[in-house]
């Protein structure tokens, strides 16, 4: 970018003295070009950055020592630079939102992933990924406790989740999880209380809605049994959850 005081000064110029008397002036150098964005390497960096839960994410945790953060931190580097390098213009602001919540993860400071700030930038950005990526697309509603559509099946690899919660009780979050191998529970023995989902099963993706808007999410799907769940209202007052069976195969 030419800087705004060049720019003036070459204003300020006579065009006398901008042109040869004797001579065209010289024609003006190409620009070089931009990189060429990679939308697809783009979307596969923010399912690596959505993959790992940040230290010291749950606000009732007690705090990460400061080594632990950088180390996440530094973990995040790599797919973070290269969605800042190929993710569409239109993400830039979301995208620089994130990068500060890295920096202060690299600089050993517990980070606040409920912060405004922080949820409309990955809000914006998993909204992107769920409209563009051409990933399998989970779209989901719990309407007055009741959780839909059901999926046929899934193929294994990336997902992109999308969630609205309306009407009473309200679903807090929709978790994607792969049951245990070797277990054989399923999604109408945990809303009966027959199984224990938090053993049973390993939470791989979620989407939690702040707000009037959809939430957003990704995970990576294996071959094997997975539940869907959305406990119904508010923590820690759960009133009971509403699950369905997924498939991957």
């Amino acid at each position: 970018m030419i800087p705004r005081q060049l720019l003036l000064l070459a204003a300020a110029v006579p065009a006398a003295l901008a042109v040869s008397c004797s001579a065209a002036p010289a024609a003006p150098s190409a620009a070089p070009a931009a990189p060429a964005r990679d939308a697809a390497a783009a979307c596969t960096a923010v399912v690596a950055l959505n993959a790992t839960i940040p230290p010291g994410a749950d606000p009732d945790a007690p705090a990460p020592a400061p080594a632990e953060m950088q180390a996440w931190g530094a973990t995040m580097a790599a797919p973070y630079a290269t969605l800042r390098d190929n993710a569409p213009a239109t993400l830039n602001d979301s995208v620089a939102a994130l990068g500060g919540v890295l920096d202060q993860a690299r600089r050993g400071q517990r980070i606040d992933v409920g912060d405004a700030k922080t949820t409309a930038a990955t809000t914006a950005i998993d909204a992107w990924v769920h409209d563009s990526c051409g990933f399998q697309t989970l779209d989901l509603t719990s309407s007055g406790g009741k959780l839909g559509p059901v999926p046929a099946g899934l193929r294994p690899g990336p997902v992109s989740i999308k969630f609205d919660s309306t009407g009473d009780p309200s679903a807090f979050v929709v978790l994607l999880a792969r049951v245990k191998d070797g277990q054989k529970a399923t999604a109408a023995d945990v809303d009966a209380g027959r199984a224990d989902f938090d053993e049973i099963a390993e939470v791989v993706g979620a989407a939690q809605p702040t707000g009037p808007g959809p939430a957003y999410g990704t995970a990576t799907v294996t071959a094997g049994h997975y539940l869907l769940t959305s406990p119904l209202g508010t923590p820690p007052d759960f009133a009971g959850t509403a699950s369905l069976d997924v498939t991957v195969d």
